[in-house]
């Protein structure tokens, strides 16, 4: 707890100060106590954590307390004000089908932005009507004004909050801290609807500041074991930038950025060791499970399946299936898996994503193993966005220990269930426990009675069942019945969240070329082209985008129905420009035609004609206002001709004139 009251008065947790911000040494701090700069309200020992009063710390390390750990004396009206919030089910379908006029849609980070935007707007101008009619009813003197400036701190103070070992803000909104700012905006906003939030250079946004040789040499100064303060960083940066002519930076700039966790993950290794930096990110929360309900808890865990199958080789017999598991750990219930070799990120996508079939709403927790697939970007970007919006979090749990839940349950789910089959071969043929080892004088007996492998799909497909039907280890129900029971807190997720989360972007751009483009996902080539709203070739896209790059967006299911083009933005963001179909293939041999695909096939025979005439038309335009032709290319080379290469000075003059005129 960084805040605490002690005799009617707020204090900070001492270790703040030369621990948790490293805002002074440890031998500094005691030298600030014993000076009387800072009035110490309580000692550590016996279990108690030391105390300093809040009021007594000065202005700029008050500020950097607060950027780091919240108002404490808006704490309170915080927490009021964020448990009121509701999810606008129709802001978030407005903004991310929301087309300007070139029918490129709102960069994703906007979207977030115009949502969380309108969700507190929605309850500012609440609770600001309900206030004004109370007023009107009471027939008392108004407070709206001091009501208008608290709701304005609250707005502008939790804009910094994140989430949990994220820098992912939980509320990124972008709303005035002036009061009367706000209210504007709110009334408006009120007036005007969604569109009033869309601003018209919305994709515009100025570069980050602190990159390149920038970003090297503040990391590479903070992490020396000397442990420099950010004051005296922040100074030493201001005499470097000098020298190299680098942005200027504000200290709070400087200390954000380097305690966000991709930075403070570079330098915390150097600067405080590695037990601090196991400390600080090895860290697990300590879970009530007496509280947990369905979906409160979600767990993933892949693993090699210790199933034998048929396998084209010396023996025969192999076991090289791997699965992922996503468990509801309140109910024990398989909710999702995939079944392959592979075990790779598409792998994990199709698990989770039949856990949403599932559920029908998001989780609070999710937690996953160390596995690469698991802690690439492209799921960790996932995770972040499954989880609940409201107090939803993720990480990685730790794989082999007893205190893991999710080991406990899945062990028991193999134990059970999947090692009761005759064609598993346990644990290991090295297990010490003789109980514990598969009886394989038995099974290569029997090689030849082994399951394929898509035998041992449906096999996996009882065993799920079976589990699932199963009596729950703490309630008399089965399994699918206690992930019935009622939740204490329901996120549900909707059909847009669905393609959001499991819709997948290719690693890297593809060019779309004349004859549409061509891309391969997952070792198999697709082609794919954009037609209109009457299913014709967009001849306005073709103008404007053949030869760009786009990134693809998929779901791994809809491959033979469309794919999502997007454009890379310079900010790394991204942006929807049209939908491309599987490319419509022309039958050639007339006989072999209906009546539908003659009529398509002119149609798009025709294309290569229109565009060919469309650009010959525009140059020819061009050609005629500049005067730069090819006929009066001609006429200057055939009066050259005929003057023998040589012209009087004044005829020399008088033709080059008549020609300047004539540009005219």
């Amino acid at each position: 707890m960084v805040y605490e009251y002690y005799q009617n008065k707020l204090g900070v947790n001492q270790i703040v100060f030369y621990e948790e911000l490293s805002i002074l040494s440890y031998s500094n701090f005691k030298q600030w106590v014993s000076r009387g700069k800072i009035n110490r309200l309580r000692t550590t020992g016996n279990g108690r954590t030391g105390l300093i009063e809040f009021s007594s710390i000065p202005e700029n390390l008050k500020q950097i307390i607060i950027n780091a750990f919240g108002n404490p004396h808006l704490a309170d009206d915080r927490t009021t004000f964020t448990n009121q919030l509701e999810q606008d089910e129709a802001a978030i379908e407005f903004y991310k089908t929301y087309r300007f006029d070139d029918g490129t849609g709102i960069p994703t980070k906007k979207q977030q932005q115009y949502i969380c935007e309108a969700e507190i707007l929605n309850l500012y101008n609440a609770l600001i009507d309900n206030y004004e009619a109370k007023i009107k009813a009471t027939s008392r003197k108004t407070k709206k004004g001091e009501l208008q400036k608290k709701l304005s701190c609250v707005i502008n103070d939790i804009k910094s909050e994140c989430f949990p070992n994220t820098v992912t803000k939980k509320y990124p909104h972008n709303l005035p801290s002036n009061v009367r700012a706000l209210d504007r905006k709110a009334k408006g906003y009120a007036k005007h609807g969604f569109t009033f939030l869309v601003h018209k250079n919305a994709n515009n946004k100025s570069a980050q500041k602190i990159k390149g040789e920038v970003a090297k040499w503040l990391i590479a100064q903070y992490s020396m074991p000397s442990k420099i303060v950010v004051p005296v960083l922040h100074a030493m940066y201001e005499r470097e930038a000098d020298k190299r002519g680098w942005v200027q930076l504000s200290e709070s700039a400087i200390y954000k950025w380097l305690h966000e966790p991709k930075q403070e993950r570079q330098w915390m290794i150097s600067r405080d060791g590695i037990e601090t930096f196991r400390n600080k990110y090895g860290h697990k929360l300590v879970r009530d499970k007496s509280t947990w309900f369905p979906n409160a808890y979600w767990a993933i865990d892949g693993s090699k399946i210790d199933w034998l199958h048929y396998y084209d080789n010396t023996l025969g017999v192999a076991a090289k299936l791997k699965i992922d598991v996503v468990i509801d750990m309140y109910s024990e219930k398989v909710i999702g898996y995939s079944f392959s070799e592979t075990e790779t990120h598409e792998d994990h996508f199709k698990a989770v994503k039949m856990a949403f079939q599932d559920a029908q709403a998001k989780p609070f927790l999710f937690t996953y193993d160390g596995q690469s697939g698991h802690t690439s970007s492209r799921m960790q970007g996932l995770y972040g966005k499954m989880v609940a919006k409201k107090g939803g979090t993720h990480y990685q749990h730790a794989v082999g220990r007893h205190s893991s839940p999710v080991e406990q349950v899945f062990s028991r789910f193999q134990q059970q269930t999947l090692n009761q089959w005759w064609f598993s071969d346990k644990q290991s043929v090295k297990a010490r426990m003789d109980k514990s080892k598969p009886n394989m004088d038995f099974v290569m007996d029997n090689k030849h009675k082994l399951l394929t492998k898509d035998q041992l799909i449906k096999a996996f497909e009882v065993s799920v069942n079976e589990w699932n039907n199963a009596k729950h280890p703490k309630y008399n129900e089965t399994r699918c019945e206690v992930f019935k029971h009622e939740a204490i807190m329901h996120e549900p997720i909707s059909y847009l969240d669905m393609i959001d989360l499991f819709w997948i972007f290719t690693n890297d751009t593809v060019t779309y070329k004349a004859d549409g483009l061509r891309v391969q996902i997952a070792n198999k080539k697709y082609h794919f082209e954009v037609y209109n709203v009457n299913g014709d070739i967009d001849l306005r896209f073709r103008e404007r985008f053949v030869g760009s790059k786009f990134l693809v967006k998929y779901d791994p299911d809809q491959l033979d129905n469309y794919v999502s083009l997007y454009a890379k933005l310079p900010d790394g963001d991204t942006r929807f420009i049209a939908d491309a179909q599987p490319v419509r293939k022309q039958q050639q041999i007339p006989a072999l035609m209906t009546d539908g695909d003659k009529a398509q096939f002119a149609k798009d025979y025709e294309v290569r004609k229109t565009e060919e005439a469309a650009a010959k038309k525009q140059i020819e335009l061009i050609q005629r206002e500049t005067g730069i032709t090819p006929e009066k290319l001609i006429e200057d080379q055939e009066l050259k001709i005929k003057m023998g290469g040589k012209l009087p000075k004044q005829e020399r003059n008088t033709v080059e004139a008549n020609s300047f005129i004539d540009l005219l």
